[in-house]
């Protein structure tokens, strides 16, 4: 196999398994029997439209779709990271606390005055703290669940195929 067809076969089994998490009730590995269906249809149309547009990309082997895919998987790891990885292991406070919420605004698009992180972890006690994890659970903190470990072990994997097959062209 390629690694033209690793990378893409990695994702589409990302795109996969991120639209059925979202969209299908796997409690309690996911938490979606606690989403509005308003958030499963943006979520689920917002990432499909995204991760399509790279594999498209992907699939056309060059020009401007496959630089969008060598970019958009790099930042949806690092949005990931943000949602989910720095308030488990901090809280940012200060300073720090006012640029961490602009990032976190731009990866949950909340874009609401005042404190997004608070915000994320009251979706994230409605929407998660139900879910299976295999981390040690922290009262009132974000602590990425299952599902979303798995997530990101998937887009960290596409990311580093992406990126081969991309400076391989």
């Amino acid at each position: 196999m390629n690694l033209h067809l690793i990378a893409l076969a990695c994702q589409v089994a990302l795109l996969v398994y991120h639209q059925v998490t979202t969209l299908v009730d796997l409690h309690p590995f996911n938490g979606v029997r606690h989403y509005q269906r308003r958030e499963k249809v943006i979520e689920a149309g917002v990432n499909a439209a995204l991760m399509g547009t790279a594999i498209a990309g992907t699939v056309i082997g060059s020009g401007w779709m496959l630089g969008f895919a060598a970019v958009y998987y790099p930042v949806l790891f690092l949005m990931e990271i943000v949602i989910w990885w720095v308030p488990y292991f901090t809280q940012p406070a200060g300073k720090l606390r006012a640029v961490y919420n602009v990032g976190l605004a731009l990866g949950t698009s909340d874009f609401s005055s005042g404190d997004t992180l608070s915000r994320w972890v009251a979706i994230y006690q409605r929407t998660h703290a139900s879910t299976l994890t295999p981390l040690p659970r922290r009262a009132g903190l974000v602590v990425p669940n299952l599902e979303h470990i798995i997530l990101h072990a998937g887009t960290a994997l596409v990311v580093t195929v992406t990126l081969l097959y991309y400076f391989s062209k």
